[in-house]
């Protein structure tokens, strides 16, 4: 029986299975061991797992098909499945540097962060402007921790290879709450711009789920 949803089941760019085949071709013309070795996945049986935000995930390019590893008929986000593809097919497995940027400070960033990619920060400051231990409850549930820095600070494991960060600077009488986001300075050897805007939507999406 098909999984109900909230929202209508044919919108083009919601859900994983309605990635188009060209990604998928990308990742098929790589070795298997080597796309998941750049990720620090595991590759068995012709399939991939890959950890991302707290989840597991299997990506099967035979079936074209990824899945949750513990919900198998949870319906996987189209976004999570452009970052798990692309990262796949791409990453060059440099390790992080442990410094953070603002995505606008990536090459090209500037740019390519405006208008309908402009990065999901209010969303941030609106759920935990004036619950910043809610923030760390549920960036502790996606497996990161509490850093230093603003009122409140969290990193997170996008991928194994890609730290997440998000800096919150609570409401108060006179300011509203802020939130900034911020990646690893060496995503781009993982993902392109339109994959780390994706990761960051996935991972606001996570964060903010009630």
């Amino acid at each position: 029986m098909p999984q109900a949803t909230d929202a209508r089941s044919d919108e083009l760019f919601r859900w994983a299975d309605q990635i188009p085949t060209p990604l998928w071709d990308d990742l098929r013309t790589r070795a298997g061991e080597q796309a998941a070795a750049a990720v620090e996945g595991v590759f068995e049986q012709n399939r991939f797992k890959v950890p991302m935000l707290g989840t597991v995930y299997r990506v099967d390019p035979a079936a074209q098909r990824i899945q949750h590893e513990q919900d198998p008929d949870h319906r996987v986000s189209y976004q999570s499945g452009v970052v798990l593809l692309t990262a796949l097919a791409k990453s060059m497995g440099v390790p992080p540097s442990g410094r953070m940027v603002t995505p606008l400070e990536l090459e090209g960033g500037t740019l390519f962060f405006t208008g309908a990619h402009t990065l999901a920060t209010k969303p941030l400051a609106d759920h935990f402007g004036r619950s910043p231990r809610s923030l760390v409850k549920a960036a502790r549930a996606l497996g990161g921790e509490s850093v230093d820095g603003a009122d409140c600070a969290i990193r997170l494991p996008g991928l194994p290879l890609i730290p997440l960060y998000v800096l919150l600077w609570t409401a108060d009488e006179e300011f509203e709450a802020r939130a900034v986001i911020g990646i690893d300075d060496r995503a781009l050897f993982h993902l392109d711009l339109a994959g780390v805007f994706a990761l960051t939507n996935v991972m606001v999406a996570k964060l903010t789920k009630k």
